[in-house]
This record gives structure tokens, sequence and C-alpha cells, in this order.
């Protein structure tokens, strides 16, 4: 009964899926877009609805993964091939991985094994010839075997969060030099990774521990950074960025953002439909900011509720600072019904409804730090 409602719901968000590709659907466009996964794995995985029928030596840990990949890529064969603009179709099917991701998580204990499977959802665009042009992975996913351990204290980095080869220091005329692209982007104008606050892998998902009661939330799991986090994580275990890239880089303290938005002007910039803010230094220099969007909040289901979307894409920028708050804001200021028992972590925030060089005096606030945005590096001069 459990195997036939999961597919019963993924059928579902299947119809709902290809319905919304029918509807974008651009047929004078030339530009056509492929969809595919890239499994490693190191177990031998049974990839159909019916794995625990095929072997007896399958155990129900590795049933669990392979039907996870199977729905995955039943999901991604369903929209193989999109063409036109694919940027709603693209973050529909995001939705449904992810979605399939977090299930998988869900039902595996909070405290992780060894990391078995690698698997990527890359993206080829083709020229009207049939040729690629480029293959950009849109989402890395980290599969594991519970092993009844802790699980090492000391995590690798991220393939996909590794220094681009377009990286630069950027110079501003401020205390840090700003990165020119954003964490897990390979270029200045690409979205990047989306990561939670506290996560130096940049992989979990899991909102196990985290409850609602009462309209505000409560905080039982050692993620994100536990239940008391460090004042400010820069530099720390806990520091996406310092895991990844190393070498004097670190994510912007709430200091290094106010000193970004209170110094620098701010330009909404816009090419056809999509549309990211410059920011300008003092001394003239400048960086993008891409509006990427954020996961979550998905009211109708706690332990999903922090990742569902993405939401805001091209519309809203959501960028983490390393530092915590201690006093989170009340459902009353914010509308997110935070307890003020709960630590939360600063972000600055930008819309380009509010247009060129915006007022910035509430461009700060606190998140939930299980939410999922985006990072943008910065280096010590």
């Amino acid at each position: 009964m459990k195997n036939r409602n999961s597919l019963i719901w993924l059928i579902v968000i299947l119809m709902i899926l290809g319905a919304s590709c029918k509807d974008n659907e651009d047929v004078n466009s030339i530009d056509e877009y492929r969809y595919y996964l890239n499994i490693q794995s190191e177990v031998m995985l049974h990839l159909s609805d019916n794995a625990e029928d095929e072997s007896g030596m399958v155990s129900p840990e590795v049933d669990r993964l392979s039907r996870t990949i199977y729905y995955m890529r039943q999901a991604v064969s369903e929209n193989e091939s999109m063409q036109g603009d694919v940027r709603n179709k693209e973050a529909a099917l995001l939705m449904v991985c992810d979605s399939l991701y977090r299930n998988y998580a869900d039902m595996n204990p909070e405290t992780r094994g060894e990391v078995v499977c690698h698997v990527k959802l890359i993206r080829s665009h083709l020229d009207s010839d049939g040729t690629v042009k480029d293959a950009v992975t849109l989402k890395y996913y980290q599969f594991w075997l519970d092993n009844g351990q802790s699980g090492d204290d000391s995590p690798s980095p991220n393939p996909l969060l590794a220094k681009p080869d377009s990286l630069q220091a950027v110079d501003l005329g401020l205390s840090v030099l700003w990165a020119n692209c954003n964490l897990g982007g390979k270029q200045p104008g690409d979205y990047g990774a989306r990561l939670a606050w506290g996560d130096p892998t940049g992989s979990l998902w899991s909102a196990q521990g985290i409850g609602w009661k009462n309209n505000a939330y409560t905080w039982n799991t050692s993620n994100y950074g536990g239940i008391n986090p460090p004042a400010d994580i820069c530099n720390s275990g806990l520091d996406v960025v310092t895991l990844n890239w190393g070498d004097g880089w670190h994510m912007p303290s709430y200091t290094d953002a106010r000193e970004l938005s209170e110094q620098c002007q701010w330009k909404l910039r816009t090419n056809g439909d999509l549309r990211w803010y410059e920011v300008i230094g003092p001394n003239g220099n400048s960086i993008i900011l891409p509006l990427a969007g954020m996961y979550g909040d998905d009211l109708s289901n706690t332990s999903s509720r922090f990742h569902a979307g993405p939401y805001g894409v091209n519309e809203a920028g959501y960028y983490w600072t390393s530092t915590s708050c201690d006093t989170p804001a009340t459902a009353e200021a914010r509308g997110y019904g935070v307890n003020s028992n709960v630590v939360t972590a600063w972000i600055f925030r930008f819309n380009s409804a509010q247009g060129d060089d915006f007022d910035r005096s509430g461009m700060f606030i606190d998140y939930l730090r299980a939410y999922h945005m985006s990072i943008r590096p910065v280096h010590d001069k």
C-alpha cells in the first residue's frame, strides 16, 4: 500500500508538471534543452518500481535508495526535452526531484551513514543542428545508507561548490573583497546553490527535529548549528565557503553585508526578462547579485516547509550572512512565527519591484536557519 501511494503521488506531480510544460511551450523557439541524470553508485541499484521483487538480496535501505532514484529518473524522462523559455518548467522539475530527495532524507535517520551514491541532474543546451553547446549540473544529490554511527565529524567538500575558473576577488573599496559570483555558480550571472545556514556540506535537507506547535517553532536537532549555534560561523567548521573554497574565503558577516548595503549604489539591471542588481562600490568597481529566490515556505507540511519552491526566482534575492541572531523577530513583526527561544540568522534581501537604487532600510531580517538561500563569499584584504 505504501509503494502504491508513493506511485500515485508521483503520477499526480508528473501530470501537473506535464500540464505546466504544455502551457508554457514555445514552439517557435529554436533553443532546445535536454535533461538527464548522471548516477554514480557504490551499491547495486535496482531502478524499477518493484525492486524488492527482483532480488531477495536487496535490503530495505537500498530498496528506498533505488526507488527514489527510479522516480527521479522517471520525472526527468517525462521532461527530457524542453524548448523556449524553460525557467518555469525547469523549476517544476527541480521541485519534483527535490521532493523525492527530501522524502528519502525523512525516511532515513537524521544521523547519516556513509555516502554511497551521487546523482547529478544535468541540462544540455542544443543548437538547432543538435550540437551540444554546454552541459550544466543543476543539482547535486548525495545518498547515504545508515551505518548506526554518528558519521564523520569532518565533512568533505561538495564538488558542485568548488571554486569556479571565473572566480575573482573584487575590491569595491570596502573592508573585505567580494566574490564576483555566488557559491555554486560558475559565472557571475549564475544563480548558484541555495543552501541552509550552518551546513558546510551544502547538501543537507532534513528537517527532522524542527517542529511547529502553538504557532511557534521548536528545535531538537544538531543540524544547522544546533539549538545554540555560534554567534558567528565565519571561518569555522560550519562555514560552507571555508570548507569548499578555503584560501581565505568565507561567508560574509552581518557587518560585511551592512557595509555592502550602506556604502554602495544598487542599480537594477535587465536583459530581456532577466533581472539582477549591480552593486557599485565607493571606488567604482562593481559586482552583480542575481535574483535567485529561495526555498521555503510550505506551511502545509512542517517537514518540508523550509524547502518548498524555489520562490521568487528572477524577482528577489535572499543572501545569508554568517551571523546568528539570538533575539529573533516575533510572528507579528515578521510573519513567520519564529519562537523567541529559537536562534535565527541574519540575511540581506532585495526585490526587483523596489527598482533602481532602492531604500535599503528594511534590507536586513532574520530567518530560521533551515531555509535555503544564496551565499556570496568574501575574502579578507
